[in-house]
């Protein structure tokens, strides 16, 4: 009875260091691999995406380039190269069955905000539904960081240019498409206007202009692509000279001359006799002189200092439009 006893002891004992051997093997199975984040993962990749400007990955990226129309804007995107100034990172995202979205936040010098970028499977890969990069349809000869942008042609209803003078039908024109960031820019109009190339910031947004009349910075979805104090060049105040020699001031819309719609006897003014010279402001040059304006069947002198005028300086180069009445 002893033994048996002993016996029965010892198989209890081994089936408790058995249980003891089970328990611990549980314990160090490894866990059960989570499921994969997928607007996380595309999100990160995105943003690495955009903080090294892998510009042709980025428009491949968009479903618009499958597309006949805006097709050709591939020969219109910028070569790759790490984006300067500017910071992404993921933020957050969400992707159902189909669609979804990721949000990205960007930091700049002074500035941050964040950008939402929709998203749609495509042959089960996850696409953007809106291209990521600038557009910038200058629509006049130019250049960014070295590279000339080249003629476009027409994208359907999309541009990239378009005639107002014909309705605003599209027409074709030059455009580049650009990562966000810090660039160098230099526009053929603005040459001897302007010291070129000038470095400016490129916010992010849907499109570019260059209009110095306004300042540097996002305004309504678009970024104005100019320095935030433009350095003039040797040649600005024979370019304001020229614009006002330009000037038709004779339409009853631009013109004091007119009297309920009907004209009398218009003739431009002569500003032959003006100087200009360049202030600290480029769209405020000092003027100097007399101009001529005409009235009652002849020219009249008047110092140019009662003088109203608009000046422009753009993209298009330098223009003025006059809305003096001689008095």
């Amino acid at each position: 009875m002893r033994r048996l006893g002993m016996a029965a002891a010892l198989a209890a004992a081994l089936l408790a260091l058995a249980g003891c051997g089970s328990a611990g093997a549980q314990t160090a199975a490894p866990k059960q691999a989570e499921p994969k984040d997928e607007a996380a993962e595309f999100g990160a990749n995105l943003a690495g995406l955009l903080n090294n400007g892998k510009s042709k990955r980025l428009f491949d990226l968009w479903t618009g380039s499958d597309d006949l129309e805006t097709e050709p804007l591939a020969d219109a995107v910028m070569p790759d190269a790490k984006a300067k100034g500017i910071e992404w990172k993921y933020a957050k995202g969400s992707f159902g069955p189909e669609e979804g979205s990721v949000t990205l936040k960007w930091t700049a010098a002074g500035k941050h905000s964040s950008k939402e970028f929709k998203t749609r499977l495509v042959d089960g890969k996850w696409r953007l539904e809106d291209d990521p990069l600038i557009h910038m349809p200058v629509c006049a000869p130019f250049s960014v960081d070295g590279t000339d942008a080249p003629v476009v042609g027409v994208l359907g209803e999309q541009g990239p240019c378009y005639d107002y003078s014909n309705g605003g039908m599209p027409k074709e024109g030059q455009i580049l498409l650009l990562v966000p960031g810090e660039h160098s820019v230099s526009v053929d109009a603005l040459k001897g206007v302007v010291e070129q190339p000038y470095r400016a910031m490129a916010y992010p947004a849907d499109a570019v202009e260059i209009d110095f009349s306004r300042k540097p910075g996002v305004r309504e979805g678009g970024v104005n692509l100019v320095p935030d104090k433009p350095k003039l060049a040797s040649g600005y105040a024979d370019a304001v000279k020229a614009a006002f020699l330009a000037v038709d001031d004779s339409s009853c819309t631009e013109s004091a001359r007119c009297i309920n719609g009907e004209t009398r006897d218009q003739r431009d003014n002569l500003f032959d006799g003006i100087t200009v010279t360049p202030t600290d402001d480029i769209m405020r040059p000092t003027l100097g002189g007399t101009y001529q304006h005409w009235e009652d069947g002849g020219y009249r002198t008047y110092d140019v200092s009662g003088l109203k005028f608009t000046l422009y300086v753009d993209a298009q180069g330098v223009s003025v439009k006059s809305y003096d009445d001689g008095e």
